[in-house]
């Protein structure tokens, strides 16, 4: 459990965004991310196109860089498969679905049940954007001490992510315009996803002032994970 108190007590310092490779799925994918440093790498765990199993997590994780975070992504799961899947060496789970608020207590309170120091296991909870005529409903306030991070990504009534699309950053500008300063002071962070890319992501940066960039299909080519698009977008943030 050292490697895992060592590295999540010390995720939120610093002021440049962080960086997430999400959908990684081979060994390959590992040697690469290995080499670029994100600070997190995403795993699939949850019905898709990139989805990896128990077996091959395990697998996946042994061999991923130590100064690396592994974040584990669900939809509608039961909290006890969660928990499971935390042993292959997981630190983040990141709820993606539709789970209820009552959900994230059972969760956490879970979590405390079994490792006792939640900030051994963090939780990531995604807060899915729709369009301007469907303005953002959301009680930040409801998660405090539920999660650790909010993850911002595009609605989609026909999927969980993964679409490779932007949402109207301004809309979560107008509606969460508190939660910039709140990433500013070290509260509950923002983590955006949905379409950034290399072309865009210093315009999300300016505009938002996120904690951690979360990127997944504009690094890839032909649905593979490209070494070139990942170290450019990493470059980018890095700035």
């Amino acid at each position: 459990m050292a490697r895992m108190e060592e590295n999540v007590k010390g995720i939120y310092a610093g002021q440049t965004p962080k960086v997430k490779i999400c959908g990684i799925r081979t060994l390959e994918d590992v040697r690469i991310i290995n080499e670029l440093k994100p600070d997190f790498a995403g795993f699939v765990l949850a019905p898709s196109k990139r989805q990896v199993s128990l077996s091959e997590l395990k697998i996946l994780i042994a061999s991923l860089d130590k100064k690396i975070i592994p974040v584990g992504v669900f939809v509608n799961q039961d909290p006890d498969l969660l928990l499971r899947v935390v042993e292959a060496g997981l630190q983040i789970l990141q709820i993606h679905g539709d789970e209820p608020l009552e959900y994230m207590r059972q969760l956490k309170n879970k979590i405390l049940e079994k490792y006792q120091d939640h900030r051994q296991v963090m939780i990531w909870k995604v807060v899915r954007v729709g369009p301007a005529a469907n303005p953002i409903v959301f009680d930040a306030s409801a998660f405090q001490g539920l999660v650790d991070g909010f993850v911002y990504d595009k609605y989609d009534p026909e999927t969980y992510g993964g679409t490779g699309e932007s949402f109207d950053w301004k809309l979560l500008q107008r509606n969460q315009s508190s939660q910039i300063e709140k990433n500013k002071v070290g509260d509950i962070p923002m983590i955006l996803a949905g379409g950034l890319n290399e072309e865009n992501v210093a315009s999300a940066i300016t505009l938002l002032h996120p904690y951690c960039l979360d990127v997944s299909s504009s690094v890839e080519t032909e649905g593979r994970k490209d070494p070139d698009k990942m170290k450019r977008f990493i470059n980018r943030v890095r700035a």
